[in-house]
């Protein structure tokens, strides 16, 4: 069965760990939504006890702010003041070392780079569509970049669908959204109901589907 072909599934809100666990376990670095400085911004998590539980914000023209949903949602938030970007193509990198020695310069062998791959949790629609910008013009390119190819290669993105939208979102007029449509590993919507906390998940490419299965907790979902 292909992967468009495959059913949706259902992950209780409570097995979400499982899922960031699996990533952990296949060396991944997952990075996801954190509440920082009165602020949600993106930053290593190893659990779901470090995600953005029960907060929300409001945004308006030059105004930001947190407060508490009257629910557990872990992306009941409309969007991060910053970008999957900073990991992907940061402002500062070292391109190459040198040693003084006798008066010249030495230029150093660069040691390779130990950094896991990135497993981002919590990217939306618009993250999707400004992230295909970037690999379009440091990719898609006749000159590459190599240090932006380094990192986004095997980037394993689980995206979140959006419930919750603010003043100054844009993805409607810009046709970037609120639905996911492609760039995913797995698309995750979050359900909260007199069914409880949980989520439908869609695989959108082979490895989502594997990591999926990994958590051993899906039931079969149909429309």
């Amino acid at each position: 069965m292909s992967v468009a072909e495959q059913q949706p599934s259902v992950l209780a809100a409570s097995e979400l760990s499982r899922l960031i666990t699996a990533l952990l376990e296949r060396d991944y670095e997952v990075i996801g939504p954190v509440v920082r400085d009165g602020a949600i911004v993106y930053d290593t998590i190893e659990s779901t006890d470090e995600l953005p539980a029960g907060w929300t914000d409001e945004q308006e023209r030059g105004f930001y702010r947190l407060k508490r949903r009257d629910d557990g949602a872990f992306f009941g938030y409309a969007s991060s003041p910053q970008s999957w970007k900073k990991f992907l193509h940061p402002a500062d990198i070292r391109l190459w070392s040198a040693q003084r020695e006798n008066g010249t310069f030495r230029i150093l062998d660069q040691a390779p780079s130990s950094k896991k791959r990135y497993a981002f949790l919590g990217v939306r629609s618009c993250d999707l569509t400004a992230i295909g910008v970037q690999d379009r013009v440091l990719l898609g390119d006749l000159h590459q970049d190599p240090i932006y190819a380094a990192r986004r290669n095997g980037v394993f993105i689980v995206a979140v669908e959006c419930t919750h939208s603010s003043a100054i979102c844009f993805c409607a007029s810009m046709q970037t959204g609120p639905h996911v449509r492609a760039g995913y590993d797995l698309a995750l919507t979050e359900l909260l109901d007199q069914q409880g906390h949980r989520f439908l998940v869609k695989a959108g490419q082979r490895c989502g589907a594997r990591a999926a299965r990994s958590t051993r907790t899906y039931r079969g979902h149909r429309r």
